[in-house]
């Protein structure tokens, strides 16, 4: 199932950048495809992928292996009514489904780590953390058509929560573990910064939202706490793969520039820059799905033992990253410093590592 949500997601994501310009559709609507549809049905997915690994634990049954499509339901029932095909009103039914669904991941999260033999992998506390941001912003958006009078804080609240705490946390506890598996260098800070930093990175999720809802003064904070679970692994990767950081080839230039791109992403709160995913569509999602397929859609497409053929997959997946990043990063760097048109050439590196991907999986 990951490899075929894998390839629609990122389609989405092109679809998102390029089709505004000759479909009209509210910008609600394009946000929701791309985030309700794709990225909250792909990180679910992932999770389930992740979760018996961090815990040591088997595969999620036939029930809970179908929540994947509970949230594609909850977010094709959004677009639809962000389409004006729906009565708006049915937003709560959407954002109701998509919270039974957080709901479970977090219940059979919660009892994958308490049977753990041992501690558990502190990277599952950060999908936990993750999967409690979506279910807040889950709740605040089943609210809006109730509370009119508290629509644009309830708004506000619901992206900013998403965005930065349920899809930012996923991501950056993530990038804690792939860097050194893509990089082939070990990392052992990696364990003591995901047990150290979280209460930071979700700190700064929380106030950053109720900052952008209105609580005077919540955003800096935000900001400043998000700042130091950042700082510390652009630090440590800079310590440990800054050769590979900026090499040709290779996924390890295009983490780094999803690194980089959600920096300015959240820089880019305090700027007025309209469409909320101006900078963090094409500078952090773009690089952060391609730069994770490269390294971990091989394993997806052939699970068990490393073989040969996983390593070329790879190379044939990384092969010119380096020039993919410095096109996401121009996408990430260009709306923070006024200009318009900045999501060309984060479309174009996606739309050029989507085709390698069509024909990696034609071949294979």
């Amino acid at each position: 199932m990951l490899i075929p949500l894998l390839a629609a997601t990122m389609a989405l994501l092109v679809a998102a950048i390029a089709l505004p310009r000759v479909v009209t559709m509210s910008p609600l609507f394009w946000t929701h495809l791309v985030v309700a549809v794709g990225i909250m049905t792909l990180i679910t997915a992932a999770m389930q992928h992740f979760v018996p690994v961090l815990t040591r634990s088997r595969s999620p049954g036939l029930w809970t292996g179908r929540l994947p499509g509970l949230m594609l339901a909850a977010g094709l029932l959004a677009i639809m009514v962000f389409a004006g095909w729906l009565d708006y009103d049915l937003i709560t039914a959407a954002a109701g489904l998509g919270l039974v669904g957080a709901s479970v991941m977090l219940a059979w999260m919660w009892r994958r780590g308490r049977k753990t033999l041992g501690r558990p992998h502190p990277g599952l506390d950060w999908y936990l953390a993750a999967m409690g941001c979506l279910a807040l912003g889950l709740t605040a958006a089943a609210l809006i058509p109730w509370l009119p009078q508290w629509h644009g804080p309830l708004r506000a609240f619901h992206i900013h929560i998403n965005l930065y705490g349920f899809v930012g946390l996923t991501a950056i506890g993530t990038l804690q573990v792939l860097m050194p598996t893509v990089a082939g260098q070990a990392d052992p800070g990696a364990a003591t910064r995901l047990r150290r930093d979280l209460k930071w990175a979700l700190a700064g999720s929380v106030l950053l939202a109720l900052g952008e809802a209105g609580v005077p003064f919540a955003v800096w904070f935000g900001l400043a706490a998000w700042g130091w679970p950042l700082l510390n692994m652009a630090l440590a990767w800079w310590r440990l793969h800054r050769v590979r950081l900026f090499a040709l080839h290779g996924s390890e230039p295009v983490l780094l520039a999803a690194l980089l791109g959600f920096m300015l992403a959240l820089a880019g709160t305090q700027l007025d820059l309209g469409y909320p995913l101006t900078v963090f569509l094409p500078g952090f999602l773009f690089p952060l799905v391609s730069g994770a397929a490269g390294q971990l859609a091989p394993v997806w497409a052939r699970p068990g033992v490393t073989t040969p053929w996983h390593a070329e997959s790879r190379r044939s997946l990384g092969r010119y990253a380096g020039i993919r990043a410095i096109l996401f990063l121009s996408s990430a760097l260009l709306p923070v410093l006024g200009y318009k048109c900045s999501g060309m050439p984060g479309l174009t590196a996606l739309f050029w590592f989507l085709i390698l991907f069509v024909i990696w999986l034609w071949r294979d």
